[in-house]
């Protein structure tokens, strides 16, 4: 199972990227405005917060035996097998591998990276990595990936991008519908396309070298652009 950088390329808001953005007075029949160019002042000495990328799960839980509704007395899972058949475990375990090895990536290669963990404030300052896997439907929407039992496609894609914490931006992506958050499990939504980002394919089921591997071009590419 191999990860492919597919053809938006890694641009960063790191001034080198040109982000579109409408001015204050503009109306919904008013015509484009010309694109801005984003200024941060990003250094091989900006700390980077990596969140975890968003991975939603479904409802399906497992209890000893395995699915629920599918016990097997007297026999007792690894915990490995019961992370399998739990899909909140898978998500949870491809989120803290991303994470963690991107923060060791970049920690390893002289940076300074942390995780910023759910619930916790995003600092005043520094580099903010973020992004979010998503799955595309039958009718051709986006959605949010989500694992579990007849969640869909068994590929998905991950966008990510950098923020100035400084300087805050729009979100990196917003509701398909109206009235929705985006924020409920494998909801519609659509990409900015005023926030750059880097589109990966993997795979749900990717194993843990995959995953690493996408990781690990991930913090190359932040090293590139905090030079």
């Amino acid at each position: 199972m191999k990860t492919r950088v597919l053809a938006i390329g890694f641009l960063f808001l790191c001034g080198f990227a040109a982000i579109l953005v409408h001015s204050a007075r503009a109306t919904a029949s008013s015509s484009p405005q010309e694109p801005a160019v984003a200024t941060h002042n990003f250094s091989k000495d900006t700390k980077v917060w990596v969140s975890n990328f968003e991975l939603d799960a479904g409802d399906v839980k497992t209890d000893k035996g395995g699915i629920i509704g599918q016990a097997r007395p007297g026999i007792l899972e690894r915990p490995s097998k019961r992370c399998e058949r739990d899909p909140e475990c898978q998500a949870k375990k491809i989120v803290d591998l991303m994470a963690n090895s991107i923060v060791s990536d970049l920690q390893k290669a002289g940076y300074k990276a942390e995780r910023l963990l759910p619930g916790v404030e995003k600092p005043p300052t520094g580099a903010w990595l973020h992004g979010v896997f998503t799955e595309v439907d039958e009718g051709n929407r986006m959605h949010r990936a989500m694992f579990g039992f007849g969640s869909g496609e068994a590929k998905m894609q991950l966008y990510v991008t950098l923020t100035d914490l400084a300087a805050p931006q729009k979100p990196l992506y917003e509701a398909a519908d109206k009235g929705d958050s985006g924020k409920k499990i494998g909801a519609a939504i659509t990409m900015n396309p005023y926030v750059a980002a880097a589109k990966f394919a993997m795979e749900k089921n990717a194993p843990e070298k995959t995953v690493k591997k996408t990781a690990a071009e991930i913090a190359k590419e932040v090293e590139t652009h905090l030079q």
